[in-house]
């Protein structure tokens, strides 16, 4: 593999720092998506383009997609395995919230593994649900990863209290709506249901290879919305995301689930 030393690139060129009047760093403007990089490949890739760009159509973004996907290419080969991290940000810009006209500047960050994760179905884990809750976002931001991530910085720290790895969160209607950093799907009277991701969460690129590929099967998946009393229905449970796949749940809150459930399905899938 070859050498590197600097690990982030600003539109394709190394760079050790970011311009303080990028706004990216003033106000939280601009979008990012995390890849799996597996023998140099980005994998669900096509899922990772598609969030980018609905975001940057959504935020009104100037993105050259073609040259932002040849160089997460170019980046993945370089980097073998591991994270790559794409950073899209407005620019640079004047004082003041009102955004100027001009192309987006793209940032590639690498975050090298000595050997790749290839496991679709992680070990089992322990977890709960924090009382910390999600806020409801404008519709134009629902289901966007920007670059605000308070919410889950918030929440991380309650998950760290508890020692779990991931663990369920509401939004302020005590509805379930995902993990702190993952989706999650979960049976209920023997169907699997995820929740709809509308006013608040992330619209996962793992996620969104899950219902793709439920649907090809014709496997029944309901987007049905779970409230914070009822999650004592849940028989079994899993969190995805696109660099931990899928996290089966062995135990919720102390009560034992089903994690062949788990099993079963990710066997027909893959």
């Amino acid at each position: 593999m070859t050498e590197f030393n600097v690990t982030t690139f600003k539109n394709g060129i190394a760079c050790t720092a970011i311009d303080p009047l990028d706004r990216a760093f003033l106000y939280g403007d601009g979008l990012f998506t995390s890849v799996r990089v597996s023998d140099g490949k980005p994998c669900l890739w096509l899922h990772h383009l598609h969030r980018l760009v609905q975001g940057g159509h959504r935020l009104s973004f100037d993105i050259n997609f073609k040259q932002l996907e040849s160089d997460a290419f170019q980046k993945s080969a370089l980097l073998g395995n591991g994270t790559l991290k794409i950073i899209i940000s407005r620019g640079n810009g004047e004082r003041g919230y009102l955004p100027p006209t001009q192309p987006a500047v793209v940032y590639i960050q690498l975050f090298q593994q000595e050997k790749s994760t290839d496991d679709l179905v992680r070990s089992p884990i322990q977890s709960g649900v924090l009382t910390g809750q999600l806020g409801q976002v404008m519709p134009q931001l629902a289901g966007l990863k920007t670059l605000n991530r308070l919410e889950q910085v918030i929440l991380r720290q309650e998950l760290a209290t508890h020692g779990w790895t991931e663990g369920l969160v509401c939004d302020v209607n005590d509805i379930v709506v995902e993990g702190v950093y993952s989706n999650c799907f979960f049976l209920v009277d023997g169907q699997w249901w995820t929740p709809p991701i509308q006013c608040s969460g992330i619209l996962g690129v793992m996620r969104a290879e899950l219902i793709e590929r439920m649907q090809a099967q014709n496997i029944p998946l309901h987007f049905q919305t779970l409230s914070r009393a009822e999650i004592g229905r849940i028989e079994a449970l899993f969190f995805c995301n696109a660099l931990t796949q899928i996290v089966p749940v062995s135990q919720l809150s102390g009560r034992i689930l089903n994690v062949s459930a788990v099993t079963t399905l990710t066997n027909l899938l893959f």
